[in-house]
């Protein structure tokens, strides 16, 4: 008689290796892609935070501006800046009427201004803690930042009269100026 080899089964389930390590792989390609993504998000944030930072430094130097407009324009230093140039407030004015049927008729009295300015009142002292110097970084006319009023140009044949002290300073309003992104 022949002698019976014995009959090899077949497993009944696939290899078990193979679906493990293909398991393994995608556990660990899902994990380097949540570690890809995470870090991404986090340079975003930065990156955020960043133009956060910036955006706030733009805004204190738009205020910084808009309050050294409003200080130039305050009628203390305008005042000073056209005393600096000579210039002298005009008297009370002169007006032209004309009539319906043509006359002409002069109301008040024309006369040249030759009047002593008007004592300057000093533009208000900005906090230094809140703002740098504006000495350093505007136009405003130094006679508005020391307080001190200047004394007007006049031609030789004119007499000057001293200039009175300046009064003691009034603090004008800051106006009010809505941005995109609400009131500042």
């Amino acid at each position: 008689m022949m002698a019976r080899r014995p009959v090899r089964h077949r497993p009944k389930h696939a290899p078990r290796v193979p679906f493990a390590l293909l398991v393994v792989g995608l556990i660990v390609g899902g994990m380097c892609a949540l570690l890809a993504l995470n870090t991404a998000s986090a340079a975003n944030e930065l990156n955020r935070h960043d133009l956060a930072l910036k955006d706030a430094d733009i805004s204190a130097q738009l205020q910084q501006l808009q309050n050294e407009v409003a200080a130039s324009a305050a009628p203390g230093a305008l005042g000073s800046a056209a005393a600096e140039l000579g210039m002298v407030p005009a008297g009370n004015p002169a007006f032209l009427q004309v009539g319906a049927d043509g006359t002409v008729r002069l109301l008040g009295s024309p006369a040249p201004a030759t009047a002593q300015p008007l004592p300057v009142i000093a533009a208000p002292k900005v906090s230094k803690a809140s703002t740098p110097s504006p000495a350093k970084s505007s136009n405003v006319p130094t006679s508005v930042l020391t307080g001190h009023t200047p004394k007007p140009t006049t031609s030789s044949t004119a007499k000057s009269k001293p200039t009175p002290p300046p009064a003691t300073p009034t603090t004008t309003p800051t106006p009010t100026t809505t941005l995109p992104g609400g009131t500042r």
